[in-house]
């Protein structure tokens, strides 16, 4: 990019602002909406399995301390805060698991901040569910163009998309919440720019987490602020000295829409079937793959080769995790767990896993080799060798988005997934009572009593 005065003039913030603003309930298309459910019973289902982890109840604890108005729920205990309060400890909770859904659109986890905002305000205001559905599409709409705009130098220089963008897609859904007006999405979208952070240097710790709370506080705070007539600049993204001169050296206006064409962002989001990054899903997809069709065994294996882009290696690849949030980022430790025929939920990741002396011998024949010219989302190639000197190999792409003909399979699984991750928390029968509401998805009712936050 190059940075000139000329940036300010582009116009983006406004383009965004506008097609944001303009998005309604009665427009969006029945797939659309079909993919709202996926993306609500997703992130209800992650949010209520995280509120009970330790970084769960240290957000809660927080959140309860600050004594204000009860009018937002927080997840998967009977607290009621503040609407910023509630979104920071539901999406600190969201993401606790990594278990929450992702796009590569947006370098991270669309939901955790947009849905985990929107939620909580649209609580306090009673809002509709519909207008709560509208307001998600649009947040993660904004927050995709954002992204894609900004380009990939933001994340190779250490950003976490969980928290740059996730602050732009938390302001846009609660813009839309309170109604404002194109100006009043730019100044949501620029106070958002001036809040927007987030590590990955944090990878592997609670502190990851932290990055999805602060997109969603933050987000709403921005619009709040721009609803009350809080003063800010219109051009906050591309203007100089703003979001992308100081956070990106490949903006590219056109990139969004050269990558999106007529597609939502909700149509980019990966539902995860692992409790870890998804830089590890490939690899353990591949591993699944070939015990099922050789049936080896664990005495079987010679050694393991994994050869993975170059760049996931400052993403997924602790070597030797000493815990279960780094084992969520060990592509050795989640190939262990794969070649065990082990569960790869939650379980699959905790501080016992990583120390467990079956995994650690299994992961001690995995070797990780990088390869420059292997994409980011390409996937990885598996390699097995076993003791008979065959070498077994399987490359399995676990990036691509569910197709339209496939929804009805993929609700399935998300309601298999969110019965077992909500059930510890509220029980079958409530877990089972809040997927009826999803599936029928009344607009008309308001967004807690669709969750049963009311």
């Amino acid at each position: 990019m190059v940075r000139t005065d000329e940036t300010s003039a582009d116009g983006f913030t406004a383009r965004v602002a506008e097609e944001v603003a303009a998005m309604s309930y009665a427009d969006l298309p029945p797939l659309v909406i079909t993919r709202a459910r996926h993306v609500l019973l997703d992130w209800l289902g992650a949010a209520m399995a995280g509120s009970v982890e330790p970084v769960g109840r240290i957000a809660q604890g927080i959140a309860a301390e600050t004594g204000s108005r009860p009018v937002a729920t927080i997840i998967g205990t009977q607290l009621r805060t503040s609407p910023r309060e509630a979104a920071m400890a539901n999406a600190m909770a969201a993401h606790a698991l990594d278990f929450d859904d992702s796009s590569f659109w947006m370098d991270g986890h669309p939901s955790a901040a947009v849905v985990s905002a929107a939620v909580a305000l649209g609580e306090a205001l009673r809002s509709t569910t519909g207008q709560a559905v509208a307001a998600i599409v649009a947040g993660l709409q904004g927050q995709a163009r954002i992204a894609l705009a900004t380009g990939p130098s933001a994340y190779e220089n250490g950003f976490h998309g969980t928290g740059i963008y996730g602050t732009f897609g938390a302001a846009g859904a609660c813009a839309h919440l309170l109604g404002l007006d194109v100006n009043g999405f730019e100044r949501s979208y620029t106070l958002a720019a001036t809040q927007a952070a987030g590590l990955r240097r944090t990878f592997g710790t609670m502190s990851k987490h932290l990055n999805a709370a602060n997109a969603a506080s933050g987000g709403m705070l921005a619009a709040q602020l721009a609803a009350k007539g809080f003063t800010a600049p219109t051009d906050g993204i591309e203007g100089r000295q703003g979001f992308v001169w100081t956070h990106s050296t490949t903006f590219d206006p056109s990139r969004p829409q050269a990558v999106m064409g007529d597609r939502l962002a909700i149509e980019s989001v990966l539902f995860k079937r692992h409790a870890s990054c998804h830089g590890t899903h490939s690899t353990i997809n591949g591993v699944a793959q070939l015990r099922a069709a050789h049936a080896f065994t664990e005495n079987d294996i010679a050694g393991v080769r994994l050869f993975v882009p170059d760049k996931v290696t400052d993403i997924c690849c602790i070597s030797d995790p000493v815990s279960g949030l780094e084992g969520k980022f060990s592509v050795r430790h989640a190939a262990s767990i794969a070649l065990a025929g082990l569960d790869t939920g939650p379980a699959g990741f905790t501080d016992a896993s990583v120390h467990d002396a079956r995994l650690v011998a299994l992961r001690q024949l995995v070797t990780v080799c990088p390869e420059v010219d292997r994409q980011l989302t390409a996937p990885t190639r598996v390699e097995i060798t076993l003791h008979n000197g065959h070498v077994l190999e399987a490359e399995v792409d676990a990036y691509q988005p569910t197709q339209d003909s496939e929804l009805g399979a993929e609700w399935e699984a998300l309601k298999s997934k969110f019965i077992s991750l909500a059930s510890p928390v509220i029980g079958t029968s409530a877990a089972r009572d809040v997927v009826g509401g999803i599936e029928r998805l009344d607009p008309d009712r308001t967004i807690g009593q669709l969750l049963n936050l009311e």
